[in-house]
């Protein structure tokens, strides 16, 4: 079983005696009751799997500030999932905020609900405000809105970009184009109001100052050109006593066996399907290629956090171990064996691999990706600097036949 880096003592952690204060939740809940007589909160825009595991790292590092959970996912299921791992760990954040994914059943309008998501932001802001406001896409009006209401009460308050994927290393396709920097932002402005600030790509609207990466050397150049501040993160901190209780409160929430997941010889991570030419074409040949070196009980399958299709991949492949969609893959690393092999194609958890353990071996599988053609060069560019392999079907087959079945 693999293990997180050392973690780092970060300055100011330590108080005089070198005992490091630690709340209970309920001194962190009695302290939210008070909040007006201290200092302002840290809030974190949760609304995918890596988000919640950059969160989690961040909340641990400033383990001096009181830290608030807003889960903001789509995904009504996700968003429930996150809310109970965060409630049961009760130690990382000490609230939590979940924001109706949208509208529902008799709920009115999708503008309405935004009005009523809004409200919430306000009067929670009002009672409890902000020093520091994290976030893993400031394309959210959410986000937008809660700068907005923060500096209201703060002009301090700081908005700080959590790294998103791979979008924060290539850009987006259309981030050049006249309608994108100016007619979507102009549009936007006048729907939404003055404090819509629009950006190129994830992370560099005007509410941002700092931009937290995985691979900061690499990030798209746009974030410096723009004067943010870009910084690493700090892989120690999941070497924690608090990463490790958050971890076991997720495993008892979302029913994870550790014992199979370290009899896993290979993960295959899926994109979503509506970035296949062929939905099922990919699936059904790296099973193929993979069921020909292991049994299928060894080979773990890992939906997109937003994938239509868990079904139907159950009942196609009912001996594999399918890994939950809604829990951060990243968050599963230390269950798995140091030679189990992850494979992908345009996955981000390829490079968070890569990132948290560098011996690890991540392949990245060739596929005809329309919506990625753009920057397919790119992409092969930035794979190569993360030490991430890039073979084809065919490469990927002979490679495994040169080696012995469970490592």
């Amino acid at each position: 079983m693999s293990g997180w880096p050392a973690a780092r003592q970060e300055p100011g952690e330590e108080q005089a005696g070198g005992t490091k204060t630690v709340y209970s939740p309920l001194e962190l809940r009695r302290g939210l009751q008070t909040s007006r007589n201290v200092s302002g909160y840290h809030y974190y825009f949760i609304s995918s799997p890596l988000h919640f595991l950059l969160a989690v790292n961040m909340a641990i590092r400033h383990g001096d500030a009181r830290s608030i959970a807003v889960i903001s996912s789509r995904i009504e299921s996700n968003a429930k999932l996150l809310g109970e791992v965060i409630s049961r760990d009760g130690q990382v954040f000490c609230d939590v905020l979940t924001l109706e994914s949208g509208p529902g059943r008799g709920q009115g309008s999708k503008a309405r609900q935004r009005k009523k998501r809004m409200k919430v932001l306000r009067d929670y802001l009002a009672e409890r405000p902000a020093a520091k406001i994290f976030t893993g896409s400031d394309r959210h009006v959410e986000f937008q809105y809660a700068m907005h209401v923060a500096r209201q009460h703060d002009a301090a308050v700081e908005g700080i970009y959590l790294d998103d994927g791979l979008h924060t290393y290539l850009g987006s396709r259309r981030m050049h184009s006249f309608q994108h920097k100016y007619g979507d932002a102009l549009l936007k402005k006048l729907y939404y109001g003055s404090w819509w600030k629009n950006p190129v790509i994830l992370g560099t609207s005007g509410w941002i100052s700092e931009v937290y990466a995985v691979f900061p050397q690499l990030v798209h150049p746009v974030y410096r050109e723009m004067g943010k501040t870009v910084l690493p993160f700090d892989s120690r901190y999941f070497e924690t006593p608090e990463f490790e209780h958050m971890s076991r409160a997720l495993a008892e929430v979302a029913g994870i066996d550790r014992a199979a997941l370290g009899e896993i010889d290979f993960v295959l991570l899926l994109t979503h399907e509506q970035h296949y030419a062929d939905t099922w074409a990919h699936t059904e040949r790296m099973m193929r290629i993979l069921g020909a070196r292991c049994p299928p009980e060894r080979i773990a399958i890992k939906a997109h956090p937003r994938s239509q299709l868990l079904a139907e991949l159950r009942n196609r492949y009912p001996r594999a171990v399918h890994l939950d969609n809604r829990v951060g893959f990243e968050l599963l690393l230390p269950f798995l064996r140091e030679d189990c092999v992850f494979l992908a194609d345009i996955s981000s958890s390829l490079f968070t691999v890569k990132w948290l353990q560098p011996k690890q071996r991540a392949i990245a599988i060739e596929v005809p990706h329309p919506t990625i053609e753009h920057y397919r060069g790119e992409l092969h560019a930035l794979f190569r600097k993360m030490d991430i392999e890039q073979l084809s079907y065919d490469a990927l087959e002979s490679e495994l036949s040169k080696e012995t079945p469970g490592g």
